[in-house]
């Protein structure tokens, strides 16, 4: 009899185990079908606003990921669609029928050659009759699309800035530069002046000084088509920046900037572009020139696996300041890797640039080194977070810079760090809100060029 009731109550809490456990499932289950139903009945921003109040405890399962992309996107949601689409994929790579949402939240997104590359993605897993019309029908899209951009193509824009600089001038907080010790000979004359009545001049005294300041900007871009494999790119840019304080009023600066570019599309969807550039800087209250530049470049892009495109970059530039002892020729190096993730864009990127210093600039040749990562979070379709962090390394070949270090000749090195955040909005198709924020570490062997600066930015933008 003992026996028989130990039984039964075991019985008895394995049925309510069942019982308890499936109760979840069930209700699972039926949120699922009822927003199937929806969807059926043409209801797309109900089921999506149904699936969307339980991802939080489903997010993970490739069924529920799969449907909750499929509303998302018939919901006129083409990024959350992309994000929940891509975890059914992550854990069911096979998933034909994610591929295929995939594909159309790509179009939607005019991502066209990640679309692309899904597309082989899909021709690899045998799709039937059906699903290969489906591509074909993306692939006509793809193709429109891609004519499209293959038309001549202008774009403007001008803008106006309004911001905060903690360090116009880049100097320490302060520092004093006292003149050279003098020889025994030179200090002899020196006191003869002192008993005439001469008075001795006071040491140098550099401090940094914060400043509002204007910017006014304009752009053009330009995209002109030879065939369906090759075009030639126009860009011109020009900007005015003013400070408000008459201490800071030496930086200011005005630059017209000038490209022109041959681009030609590769097999395996590469891209090299050809590109010839020309600077023109003016500085100071009386705006007198400050810098011509020339230069020249090639870049090469082409896609890694699905969602990455990485870019090579070389050019040559050959700078020419009002001060020759400033001239010096350049050649970088430069690799940059975008990856688009799920929830998010990330840039990585390196450069190693030499300078060549023409005539007798101080510290001779310069090596350039730089690293950087970049995040571009968008909140919705109309709001994104940017944010980037770079680190430089910049190295003087030669001893120099003896008048900010005790008259002592050494070789300079800065480490650099900078760091910017900016939130994006775009209020439609032609206005376009900035807000950033600035902040630059200078630490450097020479400690006059020890510095920190910080800058505050409100940007407005007309897109045309």
């Amino acid at each position: 009899m003992r026996q028989f009731k130990l039984n039964l109550v075991q019985c008895l809490f394995g049925a309510l185990f069942s019982v308890a456990m499936s109760s979840p499932a069930r209700a699972y289950q039926a949120e699922l079908a009822s927003a199937k139903g929806l969807l059926a009945h043409g209801e797309s921003l109900s089921a999506y606003s149904q699936l969307q109040a339980i991802e939080l405890e489903h997010s993970g399962k490739p069924e529920f990921d799969y449907w909750l992309g499929v509303t998302a996107l018939r919901a006129g949601e083409p990024s959350h669609a992309l994000m929940a689409l891509e975890r059914a994929i992550l854990r069911q790579p096979n998933h034909a029928g994610a591929r295929m949402e995939r594909v159309a939240a790509l179009v939607q997104l005019d991502q066209t050659g990640a679309a692309e590359r899904e597309i082989e993605q899909l021709r690899a897993l045998s799709p039937p009759s059906d699903a290969q019309a489906a591509i074909a029908r993306f692939q006509a899209v793809i193709e429109q699309r891609q004519q499209a951009k293959n038309g001549p193509q202008h774009q403007g824009l001008l803008g106006v800035d309004i911001g905060y600089d903690s360090n116009p001038q880049r100097f320490p907080n302060e520092i004093t530069i006292d003149p050279p010790p003098p020889t025994p000979k030179m200090l002899d004359i020196i006191n003869d002046l002192l008993d005439f009545g001469f008075k001795r001049s006071p040491p140098k005294v550099y401090s940094r000084d914060a400043s509002t300041y204007q910017r006014l900007q304009g752009s053009y871009q330009g995209t002109l088509p030879i065939d369906a494999q090759s075009r030639w790119r126009i860009s011109t840019t020009g900007q005015a920046q003013r400070y408000t304080e008459m201490t800071a009023q030496d930086y200011d600066l005005t630059l017209v900037q000038a490209q022109f570019g041959y681009q030609r599309d590769l097999a395996s969807q590469r891209t090299v572009t050809l590109n010839g550039s020309a600077l023109q800087g003016w500085s100071g209250p009386s705006q007198s020139r400050l810098l011509t530049r020339w230069g020249s470049g090639v870049d090469l892009r082409h896609p890694i696996g699905l969602d990455s495109e990485l870019t090579w970059q070389f050019d040559a530039q050959h700078n020419r300041f009002s001060a020759a002892n400033n001239n010096y020729d350049s050649g970088r190096l430069g690799v940059q890797l975008v990856t688009n993730h799920t929830a998010l864009r990330t840039r990585l990127t390196a450069q190693i640039e030499h300078e060549w210093a023409v005539g007798m600039r101080d510290g001779g040749d310069l090596l350039h080194l730089l690293l950087g990562a970049g995040i571009d979070y968008p909140l919705s379709n109309r709001h994104l977070i940017r944010a980037n962090l770079n680190h430089r390394i910049r190295t003087y070949q030669e001893d120099g810079y003896a008048p900010f270090n005790e008259f002592s000749a050494t070789t300079r090195r800065d480490r650099i760090w900078q760091a910017r955040l900016s939130w994006l909005h775009q209020f439609n198709t032609d206005w376009l809100l900035e807000a950033s924020a600035d902040v630059e570490r200078r630490r450097s062997s020479v400690n006059f060029f020890d510095t920190r600066r910080s800058q505050t930015q409100l940007a407005l933008r007309y897109l045309f």
